[in-house]
Order: C-alpha cells, then structure tokens, then sequence
C-alpha cells in the first residue's frame, strides 16, 4: 500500500487538490481497467475513464444507484425488475422501494417480458453461501426472453476473487470486502447504459454520486485490487486449503451440513450448520473463544426477515443452526485447524447440555 499519503478536496483547483485529483483519476484508470480487460459491455478506455468507474460509499450505495438509476431513468415507460428473493438487502430493498411506489413492476427471472426495459440483478457470489452463480447462463436466458435487459451483478462477494463476468452490464463492488478500509466502493456502468442521479449536488462522480470524493480510501481500494487481481489464482488456491479444513468438520462430527447450492462455490465462503446449536448462541459463543464467525450478512440481521437459507429452500432446522465462516488469503492453515478444534468443541458442549 505504501506510505501514508494526505489528500485534500480533488475538485479545489490549489496544488493540493491537484495532486489529489490526479490520485484519484489513476485510481480510476486502475479499477477501470479490471474492467476493460475481462468484460464484452466496456465502453472504450478513454470512455471508461470518465464514465464507467463511479466511486460511492460501498456496495449498499452503488446497488441503489444502480437499481433506482435504471427505474427513474425508465419511469414514464416502465420498466420490469427481476431477482431471486435470496439476494442480498441493498438488492431487494431498492426494488422494493419502487415497486411499492408504482414506479416499476416485480417479476420471476423466469417470466422477464419480451418487450420493454428490464433490468436484472444477480450477485457474482452468493453472500451466505458462496455459491458462484452462473452470470453467463443468467444472462442469456435473459436476453433471450428480452434483448433490452440490462444484468446488474452484485460483486461484493466475487471482486478481485473470481474474474469479472464479461456480460455484466452493472458490476458493483464494495471495498471492505477486497481489503480496503470500509465506506468505500463503486460501480462500474457498461456502454450503453443510462442511469438517472438518485442524488444531486457538486457534480462529483459524473453527476452520479456527488460529494467530496474520499480519495485516501479509494487509492487504498484500488492499490488493494490491483494487488488482489494479479494473485488471484494462487490466492484462490491458497484460501481453497483453508475451506477445505474447516469443512471437513462434516467428517468428525455428526449431522453436520455443508449448504451450498451447486458444485461451483467460492473458497472465501463456507456456510455450514451444525444441527441443534442454534446459530446465534455458537457464533457468541466463537467469539467469547476469539473465533470470529457470523450468522450470514450482516445487513440482513438488522431485519426481521426469513432467513435467505430458507428462501433458498433450505428447512428452518437447517437455517436457524447454521453459521457462515469468510476467509482471507492472508488467513493460514494453521488458524483453521486451530478454528476446527473451537468448533467441535463447543459444538460438543452445546450438544451435551441438550442431551
């Protein structure tokens, strides 16, 4: 990351701004470029400069840029917004938003409509299991029902883990998960596509996110990326080792479940359960242990919803017992075997003092 840096407002037009501004525009052409070298939708590198990367707070922000965005953008012809009900609040508390105000209609990604806008949006990895969904099939089924759809991926799982789907029209991203500090993230917006502001002021960020850019937190994010995108398969590599020993947790103790969907899942995420400990007690208990594991997003906890497992089909049993554990390349298999040992054993004493 280098040495400390101090930045100032990259829009004063003093010597200071100027160096920050010039920061902040390498930055850019940093993050851009992930993009310009992996996705088909890319405007040119010029183009991408100015008009694809837009910088915002994180992922929760750019996600309603995107999907309020396309809805404004759309409203006096309407458009038809799909997703699975599993995905990830800052997805579906937007779409919600504008369905309850009649300024969009919900529908089934199997019943997009063939005429009109529509937008679509899938995460690149699932937030509570992993699972790595197949943007490209997705995407197809998509357009074939509906030239017109645009794919908004929520990336905050999958950035600089997995490469960028090149039929991504919207690709946002949050920096917390790569690295950087947190209250940072972004958007990247394909060719074509045409957001309306959902905010408005100094005309920052392409008019898109106005404010004082944090320019010390986005030069952090993309030193990190850039960093994270070059190791990306011997990282991959490494982190699938460390998933791989707390999973096998299934073999030592009894009505243990792995929960994922598919075959292709991410080794920065292991969701598991173990039957008759309920999820909330074992994640306290970890942390009392210096363990630190979760209950699944932690946006989602601040509600009171179904639990994603169960709207994925898992049963309740399954979902109320289960706990999500995150990985980092920077994490060692000495940590995990170390991990395995607090887990079996207070899922052992749990266990025994319902038995």
């Amino acid at each position: 990351m280098g040495e400390r840096q101090d930045f100032f407002n990259p829009s004063s037009p003093h010597a200071l701004g100027i160096k920050s501004e010039r920061a902040l525009r390498m930055a850019r052409i940093t993050i851009a470029s992930m993009f310009n070298s992996q996705s088909a939708t890319a405007p040119n590198p010029a183009s991408a400069v100015s008009d694809g990367v837009i910088f915002t707070s994180g992922g929760t922000e750019s996600n309603n840029i995107a999907v309020l965005g396309h809805v404004l953008q759309h409203i006096r012809q309407g458009t038809a917004l799909a997703s699975f009900p599993y995905e990830h609040p800052s997805i579906l508390a937007p779409i919600a938003f504008a369905i309850a105000r009649s300024w969009a209609r919900g529908v089934g990604m199997d019943a997009i409509p063939p005429q009109g806008q529509v937008l679509v949006s899938v995460s690149h990895v699932n937030h509570e299991t992993g699972d790595i969904n197949d943007i490209a099939a997705i995407s197809a089924q998509a357009k074939a029902a509906n030239p017109n759809a645009i794919v908004l991926v929520d990336g905050a799982q999958g950035f600089s883990k997995e490469p960028i789907p090149a039929c991504a029209n919207i690709y946002t991203f949050s920096g917390h998960k790569c690295h950087a500090p947190t209250g940072v993230g972004g958007l990247w917006v394909g060719s074509g596509v045409r957001l309306t502001p959902i905010q408005h002021g100094g005309g920052q960020e392409n008019d898109y996110r106005p404010g004082t850019e944090n320019v010390s937190a986005i030069v952090q994010m993309a030193g990190a990326v850039k960093d994270l995108c070059a190791n990306m398969a011997v990282n991959s590599t490494h982190v699938s080792k460390i998933k791989a020993e707390i999973a096998s947790l299934q073999n030592i103790l009894p009505d243990v479940s792995v929960n994922s969907q598919g075959e292709s899942t991410s080794p920065y995420i292991l969701n598991m359960s173990f039957l008759g400990v309920k999820g909330e007690v074992l994640v306290h208990a970890l942390s009392e242990k210096g363990l630190y594991v979760s209950m699944g997003a932690a946006c989602r906890s601040r509600k009171r919803a179904r639990p994603a497992l169960q709207l994925m089909g898992y049963g309740a049993h399954i979902a109320e017992s289960a706990i999500r554990l995150s990985f980092s390349h920077l994490n060692t298999l000495e940590e995990a075997h170390t991990a395995c040992e607090l887990i079996e054993a207070e899922v052992r004493r749990f266990r025994k003092m319902k038995g």
